[in-house]
């Protein structure tokens, strides 16, 4: 094994070692998933208060397309 070549193999060891060592955990798109979740429950209960008929049509929408878009 040359010497440039011990080198790759030891840079790419050494970045999927980190990788399975230390997953990284992103607090942003936790807090942005948060937020929607808040905002899409508060949403939905106005509008269940307001219009009970128009929020089942929306939700059975929603289900059609979830269980339509989804590929295997």
């Amino acid at each position: 094994m040359t010497t440039a070549r011990f080198i790759e193999y030891r840079i790419t060891r050494d970045l999927v070692h980190r990788r399975h060592a230390s997953p990284v955990v992103d607090h942003g798109q936790r807090a942005e998933r948060l937020i929607t979740i808040s905002a899409v429950t508060a949403g939905m209960l106005l509008l269940g208060s307001y219009a009970q008929e128009l929020l089942w049509a929306l939700l059975a929408g929603a289900a059609v397309l979830t269980l339509g878009t989804r590929t295997a």
